[in-house]
């Protein structure tokens, strides 16, 4: 009877029943799961696999090469200038193919201009910008440049020789360097104008090494550009 007693027991009653009556703690099939995550403290150094080889650098083929010391040039009234050496040359205005008066011998085209052109002059249009050749330093920024007008001078180190630019018949007030101030090539000077003895907008370039002699500009960049 006990053992009959006992299967009614069991078979009537609720699972749940039962173990609510279990003393003993013990965590619910229906309540969620705590997440754990073990992580192992990284251990310093690199981890290569046991299969990669490292092939060491082999120290030929690299060099080391100083930097070409910079020219040091007396400019008066800025004292001694470090012209450090230009690696790119550039036109001094776009469309550099529209010219006027070329270097050299011509006829004088107004009454005290001279029969000898000791520059190139590029027709690239009124207001076009005006650039450097090449990195270098203002030697000469003024408005007030008698026959040449609005003109600014650079000196740059090209190769380790000293060379200079001169951009004349600027317009007034397009001055964008002043003396001592170092530029890049390419950077804007000024714009074109028909400042100081002249016939119409125009760039006059002018180019002379330390001996002062004018030389062909356009035939020197011609060399050079590109």
């Amino acid at each position: 009877m006990t053992f009959a007693g006992g299967m009614m027991i069991a078979t009537s009653v609720p699972a749940l029943a039962v173990t609510a009556t279990d003393v003993e703690h013990r965590a619910s099939v229906y309540a969620p799961a705590e997440d754990s995550l073990s992580l192992a403290a990284p251990q310093p150094g690199i981890h290569v696999a046991s299969e990669a080889e490292l092939a060491p650098h082999a120290d030929e083929g690299y060099a080391v090469e100083a930097a070409p010391p910079p020219i040091v040039s007396q400019v008066a009234g800025l004292g001694s200038v470090a012209v450090i050496e230009s690696d790119l040359i550039v036109w001094p205005v776009i469309n550099p193919e529209n010219r006027a008066s070329g270097f050299g011998p011509r006829e004088a085209p107004c009454s005290g201009c001279s029969t000898y052109h000791d520059g190139v002059d590029f027709n690239p249009g009124n207001g076009t910008p005006v650039m450097s050749i090449a990195d270098g330093v203002v030697v000469l920024a003024t408005e007030n440049g008698g026959g040449l007008g609005v003109n600014v001078e650079v000196q740059h180190n090209i190769g380790g020789e000293l060379i200079t630019s001169s951009y004349a018949h600027m317009q007034y007030g397009s001055l964008a360097v002043t003396e001592g101030q170092h530029v890049s090539a390419g950077q804007q000077l000024g714009l074109v104008g028909s400042t100081g003895q002249s016939t119409g907008p125009h760039l006059h370039l002018e180019m002379f090494g330390v001996d002062g002699v004018r030389f062909d500009g356009f035939a020197w960049l011609s060399a050079r550009v590109g």
